[in-house]
């Protein structure tokens, strides 16, 4: 069975917006740090938290990488997915 999430983003949404949202529809934390450390790509963490802001309750993931000067591009970003221990089809 194919899932398929929809985001109406009028304003826009940023990477841990997007992570929030995926934890509040279910994906555990446990469950994102194991499909991540499958990337084979160091020196990061995540973490999360619940946040009510404006009235809106939700969940705020934090992600802390150290700062590096290295610009990847798209080919960069095909090789790390095409030797990572990522499902096949996750890496399409």
């Amino acid at each position: 069975m194919t899932k398929i999430a929809y985001f109406d983003c009028i304003s826009g949404i940023s990477g841990d917006m997007t992570l929030g949202a995926l934890l509040d529809a279910g994906l555990t934390l446990d469950q994102l740090r194991a499909e991540l450390q499958k990337l084979n790509v160091e020196g990061w963490e995540i973490g999360a938290e619940k946040v009510v802001r404006y009235g809106l309750a939700g969940t705020k993931a934090h992600v802390h990488a150290p700062e590096q000067h290295i610009h990847r591009h798209l080919s960069d970003i095909a090789e790390i997915l095409g030797r990572s221990a990522l499902d096949a089809a996750v890496q399409q």
